[in-house]
């Protein structure tokens, strides 16, 4: 028998396995902290704002602080299985994708709205998405029962009808948010394409916004496909760490952009008075 013609399946160890999976989390653990720092640095800015210009740094938050916990809680319980109960996983699990995809659902939506169209359906609109994503989230605990290995290592598999409705309000979600953008990118582009439209359409966030998407239709459809079988609830806690990053460097950025421009504009107003 020929290497190539070796049909014996390939099996990796449960201990490195669950090695990986601890590095995997300590990583996890370290963006979303990394997050929350520059997440939290966001909020004590706005802490006197008003409307959204609040709002969106609590919503920014919130995907870190959880994303942390649910991290921490999770290497506890695989480096010392037993210390940790499945049951609290799914619990904590599902807190971070509900609100984390609420939130990040509503960042986007409040975007469009302030940045681009102010129109009340399109509040009510957003409305309707967030509530949607976080009712499918927060079902989690009944359409993916945790149960114990033979290790102590807690596994989840969704039921088939959960991931089919989690892809649904997805696909639904990202169209109407794709549309939304990509209205605005039309009205941006009939003046022509040029570095100061390319420029304004970063500094709002576009790019990461359809890397958001993306990456939430990728998430679903690796569920849907059993590509990882009974780890479907890491898979979109991925997705939530990915996406909480994507959203809080866009806002930190702006953020930070905003103030270099405030602070030239008061260099230049001082140089006027003085002159």
């Amino acid at each position: 028998m020929t290497l190539f013609r070796d049909s014996t399946p390939l099996t990796v160890p449960r201990s490195s396995q669950n090695s990986v999976f601890v590095i995997l989390l300590t990583l996890m653990f370290w963006i979303f902290f990394n997050n929350g720092l520059s997440g939290g640095s966001l909020l004590y800015a706005r802490r006197s704002s008003k409307g959204a210009r609040l709002y969106l740094p609590i919503l920014n938050f919130i995907p870190s602080v959880i994303g942390c916990i649910l991290c921490v809680y999770i290497v506890l319980q695989r480096s010392w299985p037993g210390f940790a109960d499945c049951e609290g996983i799914l619990a904590i699990d599902a807190a971070a994708i509900s609100l984390g995809t609420a939130s990040i659902v509503g960042i986007l939506v409040t975007r469009v709205y302030y940045a681009w169209m102010r129109h009340n359906w399109l509040l009510y609109l957003g409305g309707v998405l967030i509530l949607a994503n976080f009712a499918v989230s927060v079902s989690i605990p009944f359409a993916m029962p945790m149960r114990t290995d033979e290790n102590g290592t807690c596994r989840g598999t969704a039921k088939t009808y959960w991931p089919i409705i989690k892809f649904s309000t997805d696909i639904v979600t990202n169209i109407i948010l794709s549309g939304l953008y990509l209205y605005v990118l039309t009205r941006a582009f009939r003046g022509g394409f040029s570095t100061s439209v390319y420029a304004e359409l970063r500094h709002e966030g576009f790019i990461s916004t359809f890397l958001v998407i993306v990456s939430s239709i990728v998430s679903t459809t690796i569920v849907i496909l059993d590509l990882v079988p009974d780890n479907s609830i890491y898979v979109y806690g991925v997705d939530i760490l990915i996406n909480a990053t994507l959203v809080n460097q866009m806002l930190c950025r702006r953020h930070k952009n905003g103030s270099s421009h405030t602070r030239s504009a008061n260099h230049m107003r001082r140089i006027n008075s003085v002159a």
